[in-house]
Parts: structure tokens; sequence; C-alpha cells
């Protein structure tokens, strides 16, 4: 017969030590964290979707002797949606050949136009509109000193 003391020494010497069990506890614990945060990120950066976009460099130039000038306007994509397309417009009119092709996510695209009744060291306003694919519209407006060549 096996005495009561020894049985109460194999009965408390079964199962996880309660040190173990608090180290697995805190692992599990840290790993479920880890992949909750990653869903929420995932989650909030498609919620976040943010069209948006700067005029990096415009310039007029006018050749001597005329009153038509070059416009060259480049456009930078600083948001996460890509722009569908744009246009510049000068007093409420299209200048010649300006129309802005589609520009992806931190991508940068020029166009070029041609302006008239352009009188070199004046200041002119254009407005640029741009169309995102998710149908937002932006507006800028640059304003720009017509130089001779």
């Amino acid at each position: 017969m096996i005495p009561v003391r020894m049985m109460n020494m194999r009965a408390s010497r079964k199962g996880l030590s309660p040190l173990l069990a608090i180290i697995i506890g805190l692992v599990v614990t840290v790993v479920a964290g880890i992949l909750l945060a990653q869903l929420y990120f995932s989650y909030a950066a498609t919620l976040s979707q943010r069209p948006a976009a700067n005029i990096e460099y415009v310039d007029l130039v006018v050749q001597t002797g005329s009153t038509t000038g070059t416009l060259v306007i480049s456009i930078k994509n600083t948001g996460n949606i890509y722009i569908e397309s744009g246009t510049v417009k000068k007093d409420g009119t299209f200048p010649t050949g300006c129309s802005i092709p589609k520009i992806y996510p931190g991508g940068v695209n020029s166009t070029v136009c041609s302006v008239t009744n352009v009188i070199p060291g004046q200041g002119y306003t254009f407005t640029v509109s741009l169309k995102f694919a998710d149908k937002s519209n932006q507006t800028l407006a640059v304003v720009v000193r017509a130089r001779t060549a």
C-alpha cells in the first residue's frame, strides 16, 4: 500500500508549473496582439483613401515678337488614388493641347499647352482641375509670369 503522503506528491507534480503557464500565456497574448494590430492597420489603410496632388513645376515661355506662349505644367500625385484625367483653363477657356493624362500614386506627369494672348512679363492665373478614380475632384490654382525664351 502507498502512503498518503506519496500520493499527494505524485498528484502535485502532474500538469504545468505556474511559471511555464505564465510564459505560455504571455506568448499567446503577444502573438494575438500582433495579429490584431496587423488586421487593424490594413483595414485602416483601406478606409483612408486620400486623393491629393501638387504642382511640381510650371513655366510659361513666349517667343520674342509673339503673343503665343508655351505652358508646361508638371503635376505629382501625392495621394494614394490615381488621377484619371485633368484639364487646364486660363480665364475660363481651355488652352490648345492641354490635357492631363492618368497619373498613378507617387507618379509625376507633365503637359504642354499652347496659350494665346500672352505678353512677356505679365502674370497669368491657370486653373488645373483633376479627376480622381474615386470620382472626387481637386482644383489647383497656378500663377505664373510669362518670360521670353
